[in-house]
């Protein structure tokens, strides 16, 4: 959550006043995270143009509670468009697509990425921000298939990027014998880790080579992910660039951090 952030509250009289929530130490650990890797994206860029692709779940929802700081729905708009905010300080962050995520976590429909798309467009009417469900995208003459699901890094490490690389050359075939070149980049999000994998073939005769990417998150462990990852102890944290120039893909920059979660005692 942006310290920067206000929300409202009643008072004694029934008035609504402005209300700064206290942040957790986790809120706090992921928000410098955060800013870190922004300004190592901004950086990087050196004012060239910049596309955000924020690849799903602007929100928590209504779910899974733990993470809440208000049970007021609104609020959850609100943190989401100030966590977004910071890009727009930047001329060159031009354009900005809110890929739909999981539906317990953005109340539906894409509900929340609906809301806030609308809400940074109304702030930044100078900007395209747009929601959608699933990217099929030219970005600087590169094509970038954007969704939040899909396949997982893989549930042991001698088996990681496995169901990656079978979904990238599926994909690859599909889209081949649809008569369609397929994507150069595609990136899902979903596992809250970061992983990045390869392929290359020949379709028709003609050399083709993908990344697909997956995401990390910017969110802490809750009692519902301890259970789904099965008391995964590391955590995988922020976002990662991508260097396009001269309509291709020269560089995959991971701008990404490791927590280990445990709990080290000597009894």
């Amino acid at each position: 959550m942006n310290p920067a952030t206000t929300l409202e509250m009643e008072d004694e009289a029934g008035q609504l006043v402005p209300w700064t929530p206290s942040r957790t130490e986790v809120a706090r650990y992921l928000w410098d995270l955060y800013v870190l890797d922004l300004d190592n994206c901004i950086a990087l860029a050196d004012g060239d143009e910049i596309t955000v692709l924020h690849v799903g779940d602007v929100t928590q929802g209504k779910r899974y509670a733990d993470a809440w700081v208000s049970t007021r729905m609104a609020d959850q708009f609100v943190i989401a468009e100030d966590n977004l905010a910071p890009w727009f300080e930047y001329e060159n962050v031009k354009v900005v697509r809110l890929i739909k995520g999981t539906g317990s976590h953005v109340f539906g429909e894409g509900s929340g990425e609906i809301l806030v798309a609308r809400a940074l467009q109304q702030r930044f009417p100078d900007r395209d921000v747009k929601a959608m469900y699933h990217g099929w995208l030219d970005v600087a003459g590169v094509r970038v298939d954007a969704a939040h699901h899909g396949p997982g890094p893989g549930i042991r490490d001698w088996t990681s990027g496995n169901q990656m690389r079978y979904y990238m050359k599926s994909l690859a075939d599909t889209e081949y014998k649809r008569g369609r070149w397929p994507p150069r980049l595609v990136l899902r999000a979903h596992y809250h880790t970061w992983k990045r994998e390869t392929v290359r073939d020949t379709l028709g005769g003609e050399p083709w080579e993908g990344d697909i990417v997956l995401v990390p998150s910017y969110c802490g462990m809750g009692d519902y992910a301890r259970r789904a990852t099965r008391s995964a102890w590391v955590q995988v944290h922020g976002l990662v660039a991508f260097e396009i120039a001269y309509g291709k893909l020269i560089e995959v920059h991971p701008f990404v951090h490791e927590l280990d979660l445990r709990t080290e005692e000597v009894v």
